[in-house]
């Protein structure tokens, strides 16, 4: 058996806008070889950076529903996991079911503090919260490395590929070139160009153009093997990406591509014996740990009605579903019709449109009835917004950005109308901001601000350290000693 050295697998976890599609792009922009600087690249769900003479493999499909199903078939794709946390936003929901996965994965984890270059920048709470959810990191009584670095200014980020060499280096990852071909899918598709699309990872053996390759679900012959820069490729080597054209049907993620023609009883009798010596082995580990359904409680399910450009693209789709979380009110294939508004108003879904266009009478009938359309040509976009739907049933200000906070001190009464006399502790408080008025840690209610005042002047903003009043255009607002007025905007404005 020649058994060689071959590149890590990485896989970037961590909260949604906690920054890993950010820091994946900047290490893909600054590390890949100079002969495909300013080249054109596409999304095939991995691609190969290099830090000093080292290949390392990343896969970027975001989230966990792949890494679920990989897991769940048995294929365990992933040498190293990074966790990517947020420096002023510390541990999150999908950060705890991240760390549920490391656990399982039994595989090492670097942690990755992104956002340092913000102002809120807390990195000792990170790690004191990281403890408590039990990954034990360095300076804190563990062992698990933690880089800090901004995925924006690429501070930092050359630390964090340092250390996965080391990794890499001390768990010298190895397979054998000559060995039965072993690959596994991360992605497929229906391409309404080049057919059936399927993108791997070799794990063993070596994968070439010509070759007959099958899976559980699908057979065919490689046509065309590429890597992310589109670049045709004479072979593939374990540790490295490829995407796969030649499949007749659709392969499904997770599953293992295999040479039709090889023999694999020695691999089986291998699997076997490991099977006997681990009592988890073959157990289905996706429910355990942390409870997404158990947040959003019983009735709280993100609804959608998905429509497509062809059956396999539909079908890849609502494979990455969590049917736990989500309810698929209706699916189909074309144009989105004002029957479609018409189901998606009755149950209050929201209409998913991948690779098709909306005409602009479906578009304001829709804006009539009060139903959402998303519109959407990349499937991981769609799969990243579709977590950040389902977080928000948990967490209604998941997508808000805190700008100020004021503590009521006073109430006074004038003409009839109550005033609160507040001190602004943090940031800025403006006439027309979005609020919230937050009793503990309960919403209250959502103010509107109808007047500032500083002494007898009318004014449009207060700022940190400073005292004003305030009316609200509710007059029946409850607002009491101690409540605090919070201000914020969207995250995407």
């Amino acid at each position: 058996m020649a058994v060689q050295k071959r590149p890590p697998v990485i896989t970037i976890m961590g909260h949604v806008d906690h920054g890993k599609t950010s820091l994946l792009d900047y290490i893909r922009k600054t590390r890949v070889t100079a002969r495909e600087a300013g080249g054109i690249t596409q999304h095939i769900g991995a691609y190969q950076a290099e830090y000093q003479g080292n290949k390392l493999t990343f896969i970027d499909t975001p989230g966990h529903a792949a890494f679920n199903k990989m897991r769940q078939r048995g294929a365990q794709v992933t040498d190293i996991i990074v966790l990517v946390v947020a420096a002023d936003d510390g541990v999150k929901p999908q950060t705890i079911e991240s760390i549920r996965h490391i656990h399982e994965a039994k595989v090492p984890v670097i942690v990755a503090i992104n956002k340092m270059d913000m102002p809120g920048a807390d990195p000792m709470l990170v790690k004191s919260q990281l403890v408590e959810h039990g990954i034990s990191v360095q300076g804190f009584g563990g062992d698990i490395d933690v880089v800090e670095l901004s995925a924006k200014t690429g501070s930092g980020v050359d630390q964090l590929l340092e250390t996965l060499a080391l990794t890499a280096e001390l768990h010298n990852y190895e397979a054998d070139p000559a060995a039965p071909l072993k690959a596994v899918v991360i992605e497929s598709s229906l391409d309404p160009r080049r057919g059936s699309v399927a993108s791997v990872i070799v794990q063993q053996g070596t994968l070439q153009p010509r070759q007959d390759i099958q899976t559980d679900s699908a057979e065919g012959r490689v046509r065309l093997l590429t890597n992310e820069q589109g670049e045709q490729l004479q072979s593939v080597l374990p540790g490295s990406p490829a995407e796969i054209i030649g499949f007749k049907g659709v392969a499904v993620v997770g599953e293992i591509v295999k040479d039709a023609h090889a023999d694999y009883s020695a691999d089986a009798a291998i699997e076997a014996e490991a099977a006997q010596e681990d009592p988890a082995a073959g157990l289905d580990l996706s429910n355990a740990g942390f409870d997404f359904e158990a947040m959003l409680g019983e009735k709280q399910k993100l609804k959608l009605l998905i429509k497509a450009d062809v059956s396999g693209t539909l079908e890849a789709i609502v494979q990455t579903l969590d049917m736990d979380n989500v309810e698929l009110v209706g699916s189909g294939l074309g144009q989105v019709t004002d029957g479609d508004i018409e189901l998606a108003k009755a149950t209050e879904a929201l209409i998913i449109a991948f690779h098709i266009k909306v005409n602009n009478g479906i578009k304001q009938n829709a804006k009539n009835e009060g139903v959402r359309i998303k519109q959407y040509d990349v499937i991981y976009h769609l799969i990243e917004d579709l977590q950040k739907q389902m977080l928000k049933l948990m967490d209604s200000t998941i997508d808000e950005v805190i700008t100020g906070e004021a503590e009521v001190m006073q109430i006074f009464e004038m003409k009839g109308e109550r005033i609160a006399g507040v001190r602004v502790k943090t940031g800025t408080i403006r006439k027309h901001d979005l609020l919230h008025l937050k009793r503990g840690e309960e919403i209250v209610m959502n103010p509107v601000i109808k007047s500032m005042m500083h002494g007898k002047q009318e004014i449009d903003e207060i700022n940190a350290k400073n005292e004003g009043g305030m009316t609200f255009k509710n007059r029946k607002l409850d607002f009491r000693i101690g409540d605090v007025i919070v201000a914020y905007k969207m995250a995407d404005e």
